[in-house]
Order: structure tokens, then sequence, then C-alpha cells
């Protein structure tokens, strides 16, 4: 987390450290909370052995919400590289054809303010689909989006989600400008 806090890390470095980040989650949070299957496999001597993934890898839907989410969702794709992978701006870029053979949707964002955001994109997905298992993954959680009566621990009550975070945060600040965290990505505060 200490590189994705620093002022002085931007471009290819806080990509890096985001994609790490998202590996981290998905190893340490994500393979337990979802669980793992075991699947055959061709050993290196020449016989078949059993080996594990993701339960339902491909039947599972990563979604990096962009900008700020892509670098971790690229992290919990190379965990998890069987499960398909989607941009989205706008939670009407999930389709129907995204998620009705699946059976889990992992939400990526790096950072999570108000809680807004990630619920219309859960309130979308369960208009589509009822019954599929909703993972939302962020690097930062604001401490009033899931406490108490927070957008994220309401839905939670409805919709069936499950929120991971390397950090919850009480300090209520949104970036701007240098500080964005998607300015901060691609390295453009400055571009006109």
């Amino acid at each position: 987390m200490t590189p994705m806090r620093d002022a002085d890390i931007r471009g290819p470095a806080l990509r890096d450290a985001h994609s790490k980040a998202g590996s981290y989650l998905a190893w340490r949070f994500l393979a337990d909370l979802i669980g793992l299957e075991e699947v055959t496999i061709r050993h290196v001597q020449g016989n078949n052995t059993i080996g594990h993934r993701l339960r339902g890898e491909e039947k599972t839907l990563i979604v990096a919400l962009m900008r700020g989410g892509e670098s971790m969702a690229f992290g919990i794709n190379e965990v998890f590289p069987k499960a398909q992978f989607l941009h989205a701006k706008e939670p009407n870029d999930i389709k129907r054809h995204h998620l009705e053979d699946n059976v889990t949707v992992i939400l990526v964002d790096s950072v999570i303010n108000n809680g807004n955001t990630v619920v219309k994109f859960v309130e979308s997905i369960r208009a589509i689909h009822a019954m599929i298992r909703i993972f939302v993954v962020a690097g930062v959680v604001q401490d009033k989006a899931v406490s108490g009566c927070g957008p994220l621990k309401a839905l939670a009550r409805t919709a069936e989600i499950t929120v991971v975070a390397l950090r919850l945060s009480k300090n209520k600040y949104t970036g701007s400008g240098g500080t964005d965290t998607g300015n901060r990505l691609f390295n453009t505060a400055y571009l006109p």
C-alpha cells in the first residue's frame, strides 16, 4: 500500500503498485471468499494430476471501473487468468451478454469515496442478473461508505455484495488535479 500513497510515485511505477495490490487482494482474500475448485492438469512428468483454480473462474467477469480501477483489475486478472475482463465507465457499459453465463462479477476501483458509483453499478448488474455473486475490490474505501447507514452497507443488506479493500479510511478526501488517483496513474494531471 505504501507506493500507492506516495505522492512521488506516479505513472508506470504507480500502475505496477496498483496491479500488485490487485494480485495480493486476489490471492489473500478473493480466493478464500469465492472458493477454489480442483482441476485436472497435465503434470510436467507427462501424467495428469490435480491442480486448483478459482471456483467458476471461466465464469467470472472482472470489471475495471475506469479509469482508476484498471491497474488493480489487471493484477486480479493475472491471478485468475481464465476470468473475463471488461472496462466500464458507466453502469450501462455492462450488458446482459456480459453477465448471462457468468456466476461471479468482481468490480474493481482504486478508491471508493461515498460508494454511490458502486451502488449504481451493483443495481444495474442486479437488474440484469439477480443471482450473480458480486465482489467489490478497492485499494481504499472511505469508512462512511461502508459503516452505519452508508450506501454500501445499506446495499449489502439487500444485494448480497462483499467488499474487499487494502485500507479503510476515515480521512474524507477526494483527490483533484495532481492528487487524483487516475491522474497519478497515467501522469495526466497537467494535460489541458
